[in-house]
């Protein structure tokens, strides 16, 4: 029996996901690759630079694929269904007992600020789908926790 390849699902991104995406990708396309340029042809380069250089181009290929298959999730008031779902802010209190807002995104988007975790993460993938009050088990290299959802704002626009 043959088997099919796995299709791979769109990425979705946030409204401000997207557009701090694209903000890194000129960053790097208008400004640090020009800037690293000189470096390259210098007599005395600097392996670590010609390596940094590399890493830039992978990853202006990678951020230009991301943006061009990306769907950006749009806001739907009426469609809410007191879930978590992707780019949704929630209201959690954590494994010391602190309270925090976190945002589930995709992977691509957790690095830009501290309130955006990747869906993927133990805390992302333990939320996703729970409600509001509702206990989760986080499954964390630490060991397992508890996570009570205090409130979801299902406004994915930040």
């Amino acid at each position: 029996m043959r088997s099919t390849p796995a299709i791979a699902p769109v990425p979705r991104l946030t409204p401000g996901g997207h557009a701090r995406i694209a903000e890194r990708l000129r960053d790097i396309t208008e400004h640090r690759l020009p800037q690293m340029r000189p470096l390259l042809v210098d007599r005395e380069r600097d392996e670590r630079d010609v390596a940094e250089f590399e890493r830039l181009l992978a990853e202006v290929d990678s951020l230009t694929a991301l943006l061009a298959e990306a769907q950006i999730i749009v806001d739907d008031p009426t469609g809410f269904e007191g879930r978590v779902g992707l780019g949704m802010r929630v209201h959690v209190t954590l494994a010391d007992g602190s309270k925090a807002w976190v945002r589930p995104v995709h992977p691509a988007e957790a690095f830009l600020d501290d309130e955006r975790i990747s869906m993927t993460s133990p805390l992302g993938l333990a939320l996703m789908g729970a409600r509001a009050s509702h206990v989760v088990w986080v499954g964390a290299p630490a060991g397992v926790w508890a996570c009570t959802v205090l409130a979801i704002d299902p406004s994915v626009s930040d």
